[in-house]
């Protein structure tokens, strides 16, 4: 029997669906950027946001799975789309940080980067075939929760983004260019929109669907505020800088 979906779930599986969508078309123009402007820093950074939001891909596929085939996708398929690609993107995030801070521990900081990332890939992937609920568990058709420890290293990903996030965009600040020091303004947005949104979105608190939305707008601009940080339209130019 076909699944029918609440407004509730609707807006919940579609506005992931949104969000993933814009933050896939941001990474791919920044990887585009490449073309015109041959520096590893915009690739990077596409593939840090691509990779970024995967925590809402299990949300975001899982409805479309649902619309397409009126039931949802099996449990293991929903954890792994959604939890397997955390690590992936703090690498590439510290891969630009240290382009430009700490460069003299750019080879220590990105070895721990992929250790830590290899020892989480296997705990995930181990526990996931043997006893998924180690994991985590689905609470409703397009939300889970996860186990502890794999919470407390979502949120210790979520800090170390955050800090580094605003270490690299405070970095921008001290520049003498006005464009640098916007761009610096956008990164340190960006990614506290992006904390505060991933927090409130976690299930902390249970979120009603006009907060469900605000939250989802609120990281969708994340995603903007993003690709401001390295790309600045001239259009935003002409609005901020004087």
């Amino acid at each position: 029997m076909a699944i029918e979906l609440t407004i509730e779930e609707i807006l919940q599986g579609g506005l992931s669906l949104i969000f993933i969508i814009i933050s896939l078309i941001i990474g791919i123009k920044l990887l585009l950027k490449y073309k015109k402007n041959p520096e590893r820093t915009v690739v990077l950074a596409g593939l840090t946001w691509i990779f970024i939001v995967s925590p809402w891909f299990n949300t975001g596929f899982n409805f479309l799975v649902v619309l397409i085939t009126g039931n949802s996708m099996p449990d293991l398929i929903y954890f792994l789309i959604g939890y397997i690609w955390p690590p992936v993107a703090l690498y590439f995030w510290l891969s630009v940080f240290t382009l430009f801070l700490y460069e003299k521990k750019r080879k220590l900081i990105l070895s721990a980067a992929i250790v830590q990332g290899i020892l989480y890939e296997f705990f995930l992937i181990f526990f996931a075939f043997t006893d998924l609920t180690i994991v985590g568990q689905k609470i409703s058709l397009f939300n889970d929760e996860l186990s502890l420890p794999f919470s407390l290293y979502m949120l210790g990903l979520l800090v170390i983004s955050l800090f580094t996030g605003i270490l690299f965009g405070r970095e921008s600040l001290k520049a003498n260019s006005e464009e640098l020091k916007l761009k610096g303004k956008f990164i340190i947005i960006a990614w506290i929109s992006f904390f505060i949104g991933a927090i409130f979105d976690a299930g902390i608190i249970e979120l009603s669907p006009l907060l469900l939305i605000i939250v989802r707008i609120l990281l969708i601009s994340s995603a903007v505020e993003f690709y401001f940080g390295f790309f600045l339209p001239r259009w935003i130019k002409d609005v901020f800088i004087k």
